[in-house]
């Protein structure tokens, strides 16, 4: 991105909005601004506000060539950009806690404050069946029962 397209306002001297940090020092504004942290709500900022509608070649339309802007949600997340090369892995992203997290900041929800490891039991929508661990999730997601019931559906 240029630099004449970024809003002269985000980033001063002495704030960064994207981050809301308040920056005294001119050690702590390189330091701060050098970060990885900072990259990364940056570009998540520019995800959910796009100066020209995004990067036209990280959209994969749908096969059957409908109107402009459709985006196959089996195939590919808009918001997080990101592609998927089946509809399980889809809907497993989907469910997931990056994609819950992205969607709430586009909304304007304030981030869930979690503590880890209290979710004992994760359910497939899909199969009506309730696991008692992330690994059991995803073995039972690659599983041929469920596998059957995505096609049945």
């Amino acid at each position: 991105m240029k630099s004449t397209e970024v809003d002269p306002g985000l980033f001063t001297d002495s704030y960064c909005k994207v981050c809301s940090a308040q920056l005294i020092s001119e050690s702590q504004r390189v330091a701060h601004y050098e970060s990885r942290k900072h990259a990364n709500k940056v570009r998540l900022y520019y995800m959910l506000h796009p100066v020209d509608g995004g990067c036209p070649a990280k959209k994969l339309r749908t096969d059957n060539g409908s109107a402009e802007g459709d985006v196959d949600k089996n195939k590919c997340c808009t918001l997080c950009n990101m592609s998927f090369t089946s509809a399980v892995v889809a809907q497993s992203h989907y469910q997931g806690k990056i994609h819950a997290k992205r969607l709430r900041l586009l909304l304007g929800e304030p981030p869930a404050i979690t503590t880890k490891g209290l979710k004992r039991s994760h359910t497939c929508e899909v199969c009506s069946v309730t696991l008692n661990s992330v690994a059991q999730y995803h073995a039972h997601l690659q599983g041929s029962k469920h596998q059957n019931n995505l096609k049945n559906k």
